[in-house]
């Protein structure tokens, strides 16, 4: 019966939100959005940034490290200082495995989600918005199967290189591409290449974001550099493999957070290789908003199935949803309307699902 209710909760709000997306709304891929749109300048006026840290921005994507000494002290910069202030770089329950994937969605994914499928795995996709609204179905599938979406930005810049109009751009429109494409609006994101300071934090806090990073170096998975080197695959599995087993071994205090990608083939093959050994390891396999507990990952209330189980191979059970209340990006004057088509889909779904009982 949950499972079947949470399925209804998220075709609705994919139904609904399908009648407002237009690829057409958004700007050009893979580029740091303007910020004198009539958009922007919208979402702007509701944020101040007078109480938001004063740093440099930085040079590089990724972005070039000075030496430390040339650093400030309380800049907290993860990239450059190893320092994570309060973001989340581990799941607080020892013998757990937060496994994620960045820079989705693309055309690689939908093998990735068959495997997690098979396997009754779920995951945290942090999804980059100039692939969202280019691969719109396969992010519609990541909610429908009950995956956790969260944000990896709209152009994958380094955001310690970026003005705070920019980060704000960067958050906004990606979150603007997954509410009017799914109904979600995400509450976790992850900066690109880690990259985030005190100054970032601030802004990424005022938007409701809370920060993923991952655990540590042992836990980077470093498998976009496969794309390039495809015969340095089975030195990679073995590294993660042994950094896996040694974790399970004596599994400490908390649990893991891996960074993986589902961007090329070859890091789809890695995935599908790698996750196995959780059940090696005996861990649990789930996704960041599960092993942190949180049964309302968004910062609109849809709850997610869930993994209950030990062990990656398991069944796994679901939440249950409460009342989804929508609210789009920007606020009411947007609000999400109903043409008579959504309707019927909807009338259409809730129709199915009676019969089924």
């Amino acid at each position: 019966m949950k499972a079947v209710f949470s399925t209804v909760a998220f075709a609705i709000l994919a139904t609904a939100a399908t009648a407002q997306f237009n690829p057409t709304d958004f700007p050009p891929v893979n580029e740091v959005p303007p910020i004198d749109s009539p958009q922007m300048k919208q979402w702007l006026k509701d944020i101040s940034f007078a109480d938001v840290p004063t740093f440099p921005t930085h040079t590089g994507n990724p972005p070039i490290c000075p030496t430390i000494d040339k650093i400030p002290a309380d800049q907290c910069w993860w990239t450059c200082q190893t320092c994570p202030a309060d973001d989340i770089e581990s799941c607080p329950t020892p013998g757990t495995w937060g496994l994620t994937f960045d820079d989705g969605p693309t055309p690689e994914t939908p093998p990735l989600l068959d495997f997690l499928k098979t396997n009754n795995i779920k995951a945290s996709f942090f999804v980059m918005g100039s692939n969202v609204v280019r691969n719109a179905e396969v992010l519609r599938r990541e909610v429908a199967e009950g995956h956790h979406i969260a944000s990896h930005t709209w152009s994958h810049h380094a955001l310690t290189t970026l003005s705070n109009q920019q980060i704000v751009a960067e958050l906004k429109w990606t979150e603007k591409a997954v509410f009017d494409i799914t109904g979600l609006r995400m509450k976790y994101m992850r900066p690109p290449y880690g990259d985030i300071d005190n100054r970032v934090r601030a802004i990424v806090k005022k938007l409701g974001y809370i920060v993923v990073d991952w655990t540590s170096d042992d836990y980077d998975s470093r498998d976009v550099a496969l794309n390039a080197n495809p015969s340095g695959l089975d030195a990679a599995l073995r590294r993660m493999t042994n950094n896996l087993m040694t974790y399970g071994a004596n599994p400490g205090a908390k649990g893991i957070i891996t960074l993986e990608h589902d961007l090329y083939p070859v890091t789809i093959k890695f995935a599908q290789a790698i996750v196995p050994v959780g059940a090696q390891a005996k861990l649990k396999v789930t996704s960041v908003a599960d092993c942190l507990g949180d049964a309302n990952p968004y910062q609109n209330s849809v709850n997610l199935p869930t993994n209950t189980t030990k062990t990656h191979g398991s069944p796994s059970g679901t939440g249950k949803p409460s009342g989804p209340s929508v609210l789009p990006p920007g606020g009411g004057a947007n609000a999400l309307t109903m043409n008579s088509g959504v309707l019927m889909a909807i009338v259409a779904i809730a129709g199915t699902v009676l019969a089924a009982f």
